[in-house]
């Protein structure tokens, strides 16, 4: 093995091999509920030296998103520790059980299940198996198996509310999500509450590609689209592989004015013909947190507590552009100084109602 950064060829075909490897896991098995949650041998106070971690993700990399920035989190922290990284990106959502088994007998001292998807099969993997493992959006930890990562997402999407509040001139926003995701609930209600700061009379307009469209291009265009209809001239984009049709919509709409994007979790500029339609971006950075959660695997602490991504961590923060200057910028250091001060709250929605309740309130 080599350590630090490991190289895209050995990536991909280790893909093929673990999905391969995986089906034949599962045919050869008497079922996936045969075994129980007190398999393994995790011991949070012994604490082990981790040589070698993987990360496993439903999409490539080139989402400029979700997945990219964890996989591109993943390197740096290997790169910072000096050890391997075994980086198993765009296994999908089926068989995913099986795949996080055959990754943790692939060598590695330390699962990254990188998906909301994968929550619920990276516990049961980590506790089987003993390999401490990295799930999201999930509220058990394990002491010495199984650790949980959040993002107070809704505190990165209130700078990119007050960003739209102060950049629209149609006095329209538009949010546009490619599911019905926790994570994209929180930065729907963040946002309608920082648009909301700044001016509680714009009207701020919500569309859903569906319950689960991660990767639905030709979803995004559709619904970025009626947004746009609606008046929008700020979308904020949460989508993974569909972030490539809401950039497609912006850039072929004849709305008769200018349209912004705010992105969301990676840097999109890359992939715009025009990067002045991107106004910034909500960025993710889950490398302090895995940094953070390699240390704890050795120093036996892992599964003891919750790792988050926040505003005042650093683990949250708006992507500087040429867009975002002047006033705007201004206002945007405000409001993360007072997120950080606590002197502002910014509330939690968990579901459709409760973005669209924050919606109707006009910060009420």
């Amino acid at each position: 093995m080599f350590s630090g950064r490991s190289t895209k060829k050995q990536l991909r075909v280790g893909i093929a091999l673990a999905v391969t490897a995986g089906l034949l896991f599962t045919a050869g098995c008497s079922g996936r509920g045969g075994d129980t949650d007190d398999a393994g041998s995790g011991d949070a106070s012994a604490g082990k030296k981790v040589t070698q971690f993987a990360i496993v993700t439903p999409e490539k990399e080139s989402d400029y998103g979700w997945n990219q920035q964890g996989i591109w989190a993943a390197e740096a922290a290997a790169d910072e520790l000096g050890i391997t990284l075994d980086d198993n990106s765009n296994v999908g959502y089926d068989n995913t059980e099986t795949i996080l088994t055959q990754v943790a007998e692939a060598g590695n001292d330390f699962i990254i299940a990188h998906a909301s998807g994968f929550n619920t099969a990276g516990h049961r993997v980590g506790m089987q198996t003993g390999v401490p493992t990295l799930v999201v959006d999930f509220d058990k930890n394990e002491p010495g198996k199984v650790g949980t990562v959040i993002t107070q997402a809704q505190e990165g999407a209130y700078l990119a509310g007050v960003a739209a509040a102060m950049k629209t001139e149609t006095q329209t926003v538009g949010i546009v999500a490619s599911a019905e995701d926790l994570n994209w609930f929180l930065m729907a209600g963040g946002f309608a509450q920082g648009v909301y700061s700044v001016d509680p009379s714009i009207n701020v307009v919500v569309a859903y590609v569906g319950p689960a469209g991660y990767g639905d291009s030709a979803g995004g265009s559709t619904v970025t689209t009626q947004v746009i209809a609606a008046g929008a001239d700020v979308i904020f984009g949460m989508g993974d592989g569909a972030t490539i049709g809401y950039l497609q919509a912006i850039e072929t709409a004849d709305a008769g004015h200018p349209i912004h994007y705010i992105a969301t979790i990676g840097d999109v500029t890359s992939i715009v013909d025009n990067p002045d339609i991107v106004l910034t971006s909500v960025l993710w950075n889950f490398k302090n947190a895995y940094v953070e959660a390699i240390k704890d695997i050795e120093a036996g602490k892992f599964g003891t507590k919750t790792y988050e991504l926040t505003v005042e961590n650093g683990g949250l923060s708006l992507q500087d552009t040429p867009s975002l200057s002047g006033d705007i910028a201004s206002a945007v250091e405000d409001a993360k100084a007072g997120i950080i001060d606590g002197s502002v709250k910014v509330e939690r929605a968990t579901d459709t109602a409760g973005v669209q309740a924050m919606i109707d309130a006009k910060g009420k």
